[in-house]
């Protein structure tokens, strides 16, 4: 059971720690993979060490995450989307991690798979802010990663397109 909102924010940055790091192996960016996967687990230790009544996340959590994104956008070799530790503050905060925006896709079947993907990746990351069993956090975080990715996808074809 869960039973305090920094060590669900722990145990979403260890699940994507532990998603990243299983997906490094075999990556051509392996380094950086690897280097983002160890500042989510620094994460991990600040949400551990962090009082259990603590009404918001560690700054050291906080900046540590934005080092991490910043890696993986001067990485993009690496594949990993804008705003992929989104929802490890989440449980923190009290608030649900943003959503993408949306691709703004000319063809309606772009449009229509970019809808439905921000549809399920609302709801995993609904589910996995609410769980209390510890056991389901690394399932929905891998999914919620494994969308955003997906949108992003979507998002720079979108905008390859428009260019031509």
């Amino acid at each position: 059971m869960i039973t305090t909102p920094s060590q669900h924010a722990a145990l979403i940055a260890s699940a994507l720690a532990d998603v990243i790091r299983s997906g490094a192996k075999q990556h051509p960016d392996r380094g950086a993979l690897e280097r983002i996967a160890e500042l989510l687990d620094t994460v991990v230790i600040a949400f551990v060490d962090a009082e259990p009544d603590a009404v918001s996340a560690p700054a050291d959590a906080v900046l540590t995450l934005q080092d991490a994104e910043v890696l993986a956008a001067r990485s993009p070799g690496a594949g990993l989307p804008l705003g992929f530790t989104a929802a490890v503050l989440a449980p923190v905060t009290g608030h649900a991690p943003e959503l993408p925006a949306p691709a703004g896709a000319a063809s309606p079947q772009l449009a229509e798979q970019d809808a439905r993907l921000r549809a399920r990746l609302a709801l995993v990351e609904e589910w996995l802010l609410d769980t209390q069993h510890p056991d389901m956090v690394p399932a929905y975080a891998s999914v919620s990663l494994t969308l955003r990715t997906k949108l992003a996808h979507i998002a720079a074809a979108v905008a390859v397109g428009s260019r031509a």
